[in-house]
């Protein structure tokens, strides 16, 4: 009995937590493919900046488009994303 009055309490809570999650999990998403267009840019300006000598800037700009990559940022948005999940999953699992 007590219990069930505590997963009828904590419910909307952990319905929210996973509207939020999904949320969240299209928005980053949808910024990776649209990250993804800018890895490209970043690269051709390294080979430009590369090619008339400014190797400086070539180093730049092949940083910012290794953050920008599938390998940088959004792979960190990806694990916490799914650390998240997991986190969710365990305490509905308590409550079954």
């Amino acid at each position: 009995m007590m219990k069930r009055m505590i997963r009828v309490s904590i419910m909307p809570f952990m319905l929210l937590a996973r509207l939020t999650l999904g949320i969240a999990a299209v928005i980053a998403s949808i910024a990776s493919a649209v990250i993804g267009l800018t890895v490209s840019v970043f690269i051709i300006l390294s080979v430009i900046e590369f090619a008339i000598g400014y190797w400086q800037n070539g180093i730049a700009f092949m940083a910012l488009a290794l953050l920008a990559s599938p390998i940088g940022l959004p792979m960190i948005a990806n694990f916490l994303l799914d650390r998240m999940d997991h986190i969710l999953g365990f305490f509905e699992g308590l409550l079954c």
